[in-house]
């Protein structure tokens, strides 16, 4: 695979188009997809430092070839990789097949991370409030303001389960681990909406897109409620 194909599958997996050409859009989302956040500092080469930084080769503002194949590796191959050894959750797995696109590789990510810390944890989604594709579409203009996040999928319940003296997983709603759970979904870049004081108890995790950090909330739904009319990735930084 070529240099320009990596970058088609990045700009891919960012939800920006595939054309293959270098911009500043593609480092944007780059960092998200590494950091979690929108950069700072948005000058393209500061940017570009602090990728190869995060990946660990030269950090000297310049897309050599190195820098497309670490990416390439870290962010499809290794990724890849880790969805097929993972062993299989039926009720993870039944839930990862339903939830909005754009969550899918938070949730898978941080269960990884809590399996790599020793605690098991089931995603459970917002069934009730989450729209599907047709409804979200037919959202009248100037009626948004009584929509929220979760109505477009970008929500989560997180469940910790231990086992019981049968040795079958339950779902522990009180567990001090929910405070571990809590600050590795912050990590990548979800927002924990528990009390962060004490905690101790399930609670869900939103997914706020990047470029909607400075919104006003119905600012927000307004242009989810475009992109899901235009057909457009819901987190890219267009």
């Amino acid at each position: 695979m070529n240099h320009i194909d990596k970058i088609k599958a990045l700009q891919k997996k960012a939800g920006i188009p595939a054309d293959g050409i270098v911009s500043s859009k593609i480092w944007l989302n780059i960092h998200y997809l590494l950091f979690g956040s929108v950069p700072y500092d948005i000058n393209v080469d500061s940017i570009i430092k602090a990728i190869q930084k995060k990946i660990k080769v030269r950090a000297d503002g310049y897309p050599w070839n190195k820098t497309w194949d670490v990416l390439y590796e870290l962010l499809i191959v290794n990724e890849v990789k880790i969805a097929n050894e993972l062993p299989v959750d039926l009720h993870n797995k039944a839930i990862l097949k339903n939830m909005t696109k754009e969550v899918i590789p938070f949730a898978k990510e941080l269960i990884n991370l809590a399996a790599d810390q020793g605690i098991n944890i089931r995603i459970m989604e917002d069934a009730q409030n989450k729209l599907n594709a047709a409804q979200l579409k037919s959202i009248l203009p100037n009626t948004e303001e009584r929509y929220t996040i979760y109505n477009f999928g970008l929500a989560f319940e997180v469940n910790i389960l231990e086992q019981s003296a049968i040795d079958e997983p339950i779902a522990k709603p009180n567990s001090a681990m929910y405070k571990k759970i809590a600050k590795l979904g912050e990590s990548i870049g979800l927002t924990w909406t528990g009390n962060k004081k004490a905690i101790t108890q399930a609670a869900d995790f939103v997914l706020r897109p990047a470029w909607a950090v400075r919104m006003k909330e119905v600012d927000m739904v307004k242009e989810l409620c475009r992109r899901k009319k235009e057909n457009i990735n819901l987190l890219a930084i267009l």
